[in-house]
């Protein structure tokens, strides 16, 4: 497992990876697609099994919105909507650790959240076509108000900390996702998908494995009714913990199969993370060119 702070990610991966180790990465898995690209070719050439954090297409939440959505229960998905932001790691954790990196190149709040409302969105959608972004600094000073640096001034200056991202993927489907270290609270759902015959929401914000469950707003002109039902209990765990990725990563060694968190999806996920400052400074859509 490679959990250390995302700039080294990718050289320890690439070693790992050239050792002939299976692997599980935290996300993002590299800084650049090309870096991406050289680790599923390293995973590739080793024969390894790879997962790529982080663990939404695990989540049975997540698994069983997409299912809905492949069987046509609200019709053609038109917008999907995703928030995943919160006050910033010097403001909702207890640490003791200095949290100041999280503000320094290599990080900051795209890679750190953005990543989170990506992957579930291009994971229940599929891979995105264009990107574009509007993007602001809305706290250039910080203090940290917890743990063992507790009221350590922080420049926060240096990027964005709060992003609004607009995904197309084309045949009338578009999205937005809010994201970054500006909310200190909210009521929104985490994510709700609009269909041309309902909404599917998966109701509280992003608390993995502790959601407060699905529900479905069925427009049926067949039958004359319209209404949010709850869906029917499904087979599944009662409770959802991140380290199932590793759970995940064994069964794919012991099935010699893909493991459900692939590294390409990993990939188009990084792909936009990289287009979005370019978004931001042009004030225009990116054309993406990853697929998985």
């Amino acid at each position: 497992m490679n959990i250390t702070s995302i700039p080294l990610h990718h050289e320890i991966n690439m070693k790992a990876l050239n050792a002939g180790k299976h692997l599980y990465s935290q996300k993002p898995i590299a800084l650049t697609v090309e870096e991406a690209t050289a680790q599923i070719e390293a995973a590739r050439k080793a024969n390894v099994k790879y997962s790529a954090s982080p663990i939404h297409m695990l989540r049975p939440d997540i698994l069983y919105v997409k299912k809905m959505i492949e069987d046509g229960v609200i019709g053609k998905v038109s917008v999907v909507r995703c928030s995943v932001s919160h006050g910033g790691p010097e403001y909702f954790q207890y640490r003791s650790a200095d949290c100041s990196w999280f503000y320094e190149s290599g990080a900051g709040a795209l890679v750190d959240m953005g990543v989170h409302g990506i992957t579930m969105t291009t994971g229940v959608l599929g891979p995105a076509k264009e990107v574009a972004c509007t993007a602001a600094i809305t706290e250039p000073d910080r203090t940290i108000r917890s743990g063992a640096f507790n009221g350590k001034k922080i420049k926060s200056d240096k990027m964005p900390d709060a992003y609004l991202i607009t995904l197309d993927w084309g045949n009338g489907c578009i999205g937005i996702i809010d994201t970054g270290f500006f909310q200190k609270a909210t009521t929104v759902n985490s994510l709700e998908i609009y269909g041309t015959h309902g909404t599917i929401t998966i109701l509280g914000q992003l608390k993995i494995g502790q959601g407060d469950g699905i529900r479905v707003y069925i427009d049926n002109k067949e039958q004359n009714l319209r209404g949010w039902v709850d869906p029917m209990p499904q087979e599944m765990p009662k409770a959802f913990y991140q380290c199932q990725c590793l759970e995940d990563l064994i069964r794919a060694i012991e099935e010699d199969s893909d493991t459900g968190l692939r590294p390409e999806h990993a990939r188009h996920v990084l792909e936009i993370l990289n287009a979005i400052p370019q978004a931001v400074k042009t004030k225009s859509a990116i054309t993406l060119k990853t697929r998985f």
